[in-house]
């Protein structure tokens, strides 16, 4: 009798893990470490290179898109990540285009 079996040395995915997990029980995947919070905006908008309506556009999101906020210091701006195709661009949106966000009631 043979008992194959195999091993990996390669590097394990988590993160690709827990979205298949959380995809397959229908809950929401993990956010990663340096987001706050996840939105969609309510209208389509331009990503700055820097909190400013005159900085350079580094490229346009749309409602669908799911924009991660890192940084909400800023009085007119949120620092975000946006991910179009295979690229995510981080820069800065302005807080107006987001949905408010529901502050938790800590017990």
């Amino acid at each position: 009798m043979f008992i194959l079996a195999a091993c990996s040395d390669g590097p394990s995915s988590h993160g690709s893990e827990e979205a298949t997990v959380a995809a397959e029980t229908g809950q929401a995947a993990p956010l990663p470490k340096d987001v706050i919070y996840a939105a969609h905006p309510l209208i389509s908008g331009k990503l700055y290179s820097h909190p400013d309506f005159k900085a350079q556009t580094i490229t346009y999101f749309d409602t669908s898109q799911q924009v991660y906020v890192l940084d909400t210091a800023d009085v007119m701006f949120v620092k975000a990540r946006v991910s179009r195709d295979t690229t995510s661009y981080t820069g800065y949106i302005t807080k107006t285009i987001l949905p408010e966000r529901q502050r938790e009631v800590k017990k």
